[in-house]
């Protein structure tokens, strides 16, 4: 088994291979790309796989840069169509809480891994034991907590790649029992994903496209303009 498994949609490039059964032998990239993720990412990958063919290829479809998920997937799909490999799709909102869990087990927190969307708002999601309770979604800090408030009375850990600075736009405002980690390496919850796909036969089809979570701001500048 030979699996590669990718997010650029954030500023961090991640790319990772698993050859062994669970992680047993897995190794990966994670940089800071400064969101150059075209220059950097085939150099990534040929440097990881050394010539071999992978057996399926993993891809983050997002949420985060609207340019960086675009690279990333169009990459992948290029590369699954020449080597005739299945593509599977990834979550990154849930590699980024599974790796909070690694660093916290056993904790009954719920996690909020978040990631800047810009605009004062936030691309995140709750999750606890694997299962989310609130769906990934495109809110403001203190809307995520009242969504949170809504479904889970526990402690919550802000974490994923900007944690903090959900945090920060909170402030004075951050509940009691919210604690924040961020986590900075979730590539291990990727490859664990993509291996479970790919054992189960999933496969994105040919025109499947980024989980953006909002209109991009060439789209809300077109509709304002149409109205």
């Amino acid at each position: 088994m030979l699996l590669l498994a990718m997010d650029t949609c954030t500023e961090r490039m991640l790319v990772g291979v698993r050859a062994g059964e669970e992680g047993t032998d897995d190794r990966w990239i994670n940089v800071s790309s400064q969101g150059n993720h075209t220059r950097d990412l085939l150099a990534a990958i040929q440097g990881l796989l050394q010539g071999r063919r992978p057996d399926a290829v993993g891809i983050s479809l997002g949420p985060g840069s609207f340019t960086g998920v675009r690279i990333g997937l169009a990459t992948a799909k290029g590369l699954v169509d020449g080597w005739e490999v299945p593509l599977v799709g990834l979550d990154n909102l849930a590699a980024m809480a599974h790796a909070w869990g690694r660093l916290a087990p056993g904790s009954d927190a719920a996690v909020l891994p978040a990631i800047d969307a810009r605009k004062n708002k936030f691309y995140a999601g709750l999750y606890r034991q694997g299962h989310d309770l609130v769906p990934p979604g495109d809110r403001s800090a203190r809307d995520w907590v009242e969504a949170v408030s809504r479904v889970w009375p526990g402690p919550v850990a802000l974490s994923g790649f900007q944690g903090t600075l959900l945090a920060q736009a909170l402030g004075a405002d951050l509940p009691a029992g919210w604690s924040v980690l961020d986590t900075l390496d979730w590539t291990p919850g990727l490859l664990d994903q993509l291996e479970q796909g790919w054992k189960a036969g999933e496969s994105l089809p040919p025109g499947a496209a980024p989980r953006y979570l909002r209109i991009s701001e060439a789209e809300e500048n077109l509709r304002l303009r149409s109205t």
